[in-house]
């Protein structure tokens, strides 16, 4: 795989320019791998059905020289729009996928997310079609609890590396680079 595109898909409030993803687009593009982080619609209420089709229309044509990204709820997002891609496009192949502070179960602090979590793709299936899948955690998410993690892991046969005091990767919390992502990109 030499990769040539990746395709980063944000959380709730968040926005292209927040968090790690300035930095990312900086450390891939003199690699000359395009890195495209869309805006995905009315980030402080988010729509289910709105975010899957724009996250498919940002996705577009995937293969082995793609990745996708998922951050916080970009990570369900990231799930059912590739569950669509793949449905579109059906002898298509991934080149990687990383989640960062994964969840594809309700998390309870944030009960208006839930519609993201219904009617996701069997993980398995989802994995057959994806040749590296990772899983970036913290040892602690002040957001979206570790222990939904492993529904992530173990669905999708990932690879784990948990990042220790990353919280939930977020600008507030000081993480604006993300060195262990750019590793799993290369």
């Amino acid at each position: 795989m030499s990769l040539r595109r990746v395709v980063v898909l944000h959380g709730y409030t968040a926005h292209p320019d927040k968090h790690w993803f300035p930095w990312l687009r900086e450390q891939l593009a003199p690699l000359g791998v395009v890195t495209e982080v869309p805006a995905l619609p009315d980030t402080e209420h988010p729509d289910a059905a709105t975010w899957t089709d724009a996250a498919v229309a940002a996705i577009g044509r995937v293969d082995a020289d793609t990745a996708v990204v998922g951050h916080s709820l970009g990570t369900p997002t990231a799930i059912r729009a590739l569950g669509r891609v793949f449905d579109q496009q059906p002898d298509a192949r991934l080149g990687t996928l990383v989640l960062v502070a994964p969840f594809v179960d309700p998390v309870p602090v944030y009960p208006e997310l839930d519609p993201f979590t219904v009617g996701l793709p069997e993980l398995p299936a989802l994995a057959a079609r994806i040749d590296r899948r990772v899983v970036l955690r913290s040892d602690f998410d002040p957001e979206v609890p570790i222990e939904l993690a492993p529904a992530v892991i173990e669905g999708l046969s990932a690879e784990e590396v948990v990042v220790p005091e990353a919280g939930h990767f977020c600008q507030s919390q000081g993480v604006t680079t993300l060195p262990v992502l750019l590793e799993h990109l290369r």
